[in-house]
């Protein structure tokens, strides 16, 4: 207990004091803004993160609900590494390894960095590492309350977030190494599909009841829709519609189109993941910031390092440990190899992200790898201590280059803090629209709708700006910038995401919008 405690305080003081302090921008805005509301994320909608983070965000603490719900992701990196802990701790009845095991997951560039704002990979990674912890426990002790409790935590996780679907064989894999010693009957069988598959069905159930366009969350999209025509309001369809359009959104099939595969694409995502497993971005970032040419490839790298060279030969070590017991090793291996088949089938810009199970397969491996082999007498001997005190190396290293790196609490964050604070109490007039793309109109809905409590803003996301789609013989962007001055609102766009005028700009910006960024195109 005191080293689980010890492990828990000091997980927090690294989360603690590296957390963003306020408002986020992009998908970890939005989830601030829905978590505020209680509304529906971009898909597939998140809603049991969602509906946590509105618990989080009522409680009487702290500067901001921004910064609850960001306290709330944090809790949760906590409570996946108590998780990892618990399970190697379980697997091989040594602290030491349970240790190596949570500090290197918890202190890799890709879990620490979305422990800081409310991003969803911590959070269903902690239902991921809690049944990790539980399946650990049920194959030990063959009792039907931790298949069934591994199979609620795994169903919130993959019903919230389908790519997670590619690690499940990792458990199968497990429980084939004990199958002599755990008993799947029909029953348990039955009683454990039904607990994994409700966190899906609660959330079908949330969504039809949450996506409604009279509600403030879903008003401004459902406004571009109508202008546009481009999708009906949900209220329109039927029950069967609905059903189906909850679950396209939900089961993340709108992504579908995204996931894409070719030898070049590959190359690149191989390279990226191995510097990032090498720990070599510890060292020094992989791009400079003042290289032009690769900047796009020096965001998609991101900064810090995951794991470790070290990491990486305690988890090979692990393996090889554990081969007879193969189970513990076809559960690590399982979560890296199902985690990089989906990471190479999907690869968006920031597909790094999307690593986080396959890092926890490596975590748990290195931990075993840590304990030594299992009945070997050196292996509690002092050969034993000294392996996992220089195994130890792997996260004090991880802490001690990620730790600046990834820090979200800068001086520069406090003053883009400020700033936005000061654009919360724009003059705007009533009944503003503003026009601006997704990462900084989650931003906006924010300050407005929340922050400010000006619910007669509306922020429109521009999806068009750099698409070739059009409307009416039109660009789409030019289209919905018509079609809204049409309607007589003021309309403003940011300076930021335009610093050239569009043509036919009809009026002029009042300077104390000007000053914040604001410019206007009408009426």
């Amino acid at each position: 207990r005191a080293a689980c405690a010890a492990l828990a305080a000091l997980l927090a003081a690294a989360y603690g004091t590296t957390m963003l302090p306020g408002v986020a921008d992009e998908d970890a805005a939005d989830m601030q803004y829905m978590s505020a509301l209680l509304g529906v994320c971009h898909p597939p909608g998140y809603p049991i993160q969602v509906f946590v983070g509105h618990l989080f965000s009522r409680l009487p603490i702290g500067p901001s609900l921004a910064w609850r719900v960001n306290v709330m992701v944090a809790l949760c990196g906590v409570a996946g590494g108590l998780a990892l802990y618990g399970a190697v701790r379980r697997i091989t009845g040594r602290i030491l390894p349970g240790l190596v095991a949570a500090t290197t997951l918890c202190f890799s560039s890709i879990y620490w960095m979305h422990a800081l704002s409310p991003e969803v990979y911590v959070f269903y990674g902690m239902f991921l590492l809690t049944g990790v912890y539980c399946a650990a426990r049920f194959v030990q002790s063959d009792r039907s309350l931790w298949l069934y409790l591994a199979a609620l935590a795994l169903g919130a996780c993959v019903g919230n977030r389908p790519s997670e679907v590619f690690v499940l064989p990792a458990f199968v894999g497990l429980w084939l190494g004990f199958r002599r010693r755990v008993r799947l009957s029909l029953g348990r069988l039955a009683a454990a599909g039904g607990l994994a598959v409700l966190p899906f069905g609660l959330s079908l159930g949330y969504y039809v009841a949450r996506q409604n366009p009279a509600l403030l969350h879903a008003r401004d999209d459902a406004l571009r829709d109508e202008i546009l025509g481009e999708e009906p309001p949900f209220t329109s369809l039927s029950s069967g519609q609905k059903l189906r359009h909850a679950f396209t959104y939900l089961a993340g099939l709108k992504w579908v189109g995204e996931a894409e595969f070719g030898p070049l694409d590959l190359r690149w995502q191989l390279d990226k993941y191995a510097w990032m497993l090498s720990g070599l971005g510890g060292l020094r970032d992989r791009y400079a910031p003042d290289d032009r040419p690769n900047a796009l490839r020096r965001m998609q790298q991101g900064r810090g390092s995951s794991i470790s060279a070290l990491g990486l030969v305690l988890a090979v070590l692990g393996a090889a440990f554990h081969r007879r017991q193969y189970g513990w090793m076809l559960l690590g291996l399982g979560l890296f190899a199902g985690n990089t088949a989906f990471y190479l089938y999907h690869h968006p810009p920031d597909s790094l992200e999307f690593t986080l199970p396959g890092l926890a397969g490596l975590a748990l491996l290195a931990g075993l790898g840590a304990a030594g082999r299992p009945g070997a007498g050196w292996s509690n001997g002092r050969g034993g201590l000294t392996l996992a005190l220089v195994a130890l190396l792997a996260p004090v290293y991880l802490l001690a280059t990620n730790y600046t790196k990834l820090d979200r609490s800068t001086p520069a964050e406090v003053q883009r803090q400020q700033r936005l604070t000061r654009q919360a109490a724009a003059p705007l007039p009533q009944g503003a629209v503003i026009l601006a793309r997704f990462p900084r109109a989650m931003t906006l809905r924010y300050l407005y709708h929340v922050q400010a409590g000006r619910p007669d803003v509306v922020v429109v996301i521009n999806r068009y700006r750099f698409t070739r789609e059009q409307l009416g013989g039109v660009p789409k962007e030019v289209a919905l910038q018509r079609r809204l001055m049409a309607r007589g609102c003021p309309l403003f766009i940011l300076v930021e995401e335009r610093p050239q005028p569009p043509p036919a700009v009809g009026q002029k910006t009042p300077p104390a919008l000007a000053e914040l960024g604001f410019r206007q195109l009408g009426p």
